[in-house]
């Protein structure tokens, strides 16, 4: 893994080539997009420890920059959840970039405000909406999240389709298996499709990832959700689906042909419309 200052300066000097888009992932959830202009599109970015304090639940390794070092002119957050919405950076990232825009959902938008966000940064983000910020549309994709854990249920959570005129990502936020995704995304065709593979809490599992990115029309695929947790291994339920190998696996099984990556911390990757590739 890349040290958190290379990793800042990496992306600073990153200067896409016109038609493609720089990314790297963040472990969890969390990614970072960069245009050929310059602009930063982030989501679900977790780069506290909070979840430790609320939970007991650590980080299985440092966050890979720090909201200190971050310069996102974009952040989705595809729902309220404390890794997804992280209370110990998102106040720091809006007082830090006073330009940047942040899309989420409505009850997300409630945390936000009662951390000091102004209402006026924030536009809400549904299923079925598109937002159109110039060089990036962003239309929501419905989400099944039903995490099972009382006073936590996100029923307005979101996945979500960037489009980077042409360059389109797929990220589908926390989710279960929910046939809705897959009808709301024919005809479209994909550079990426980034699912999560937890298989808890209301997320899918690695076969059913496999399934979905199989019904999807896309040029490559990137399991997410994993290896963010740290835990001994008599404490991880048998049902969690945390090796993304199994993914792969079962996906080539279906008939799967897209390009499948499984990511690094920190690493890069260049996309263009026929899909991604390390950098």
């Amino acid at each position: 893994m890349s040290t958190t200052s290379s990793l800042a300066s990496r992306i600073a000097a990153t200067r896409p080539a016109a038609g493609t888009l720089a990314a790297w992932w963040l472990g969890g959830s969390g990614f970072i997009f960069k245009t050929p202009a310059g602009r930063q599109v982030w989501i679900d970015p977790y780069l506290s420890d909070v979840v430790k304090t609320m939970f007991g639940v650590a980080r299985a390794f440092p966050p890979p920059l720090t909201a200190a070092e971050a310069e996102p002119d974009v952040v989705i957050s595809t729902h309220w959840h404390e890794d997804h919405l992280d209370p110990g950076c998102i106040p720091e990232l809006a007082r830090r970039r006073p330009e940047a825009k942040f899309i989420m959902s409505p009850a997300s938008m409630s945390h936000a405000v009662s951390w000091g966000l102004a209402p006026s940064r924030i536009t809400p983000l549904a299923p079925g909406a598109t937002l159109d910020l110039g060089d990036v549309k962003l239309t929501g994709v419905v989400a099944r999240h039903e995490a099972g854990v009382p006073g936590w249920e996100v029923p307005d959570a979101f996945g979500v389709v960037l489009d980077f005129g042409g360059v389109r990502i797929f990220h589908t936020g926390d989710t279960d298996y929910d046939p809705r995704i897959h009808r709301a995304l024919a005809g479209t065709s994909l550079a990426l499709a980034t699912l999560c593979i937890n298989g808890s809490v209301g997320n899918l599992n690695a076969h059913e990832a496999a399934l979905l990115a199989w019904q999807l029309d896309t040029r490559s695929v990137i399991p997410h959700h994993h290896i963010l947790w740290s835990r001994p291994a008599d404490k991880i339920p048998a049902f969690e689906t945390l090796d993304p190998n199994l993914f792969a696996t079962t996906y080539r099984k279906l008939g799967g042909a897209a390009n499948v990556i499984l990511p690094a911390v920190s690493a890069g990757y260049t996309l263009t419309a026929a899909g991604a590739q390390p950098a």
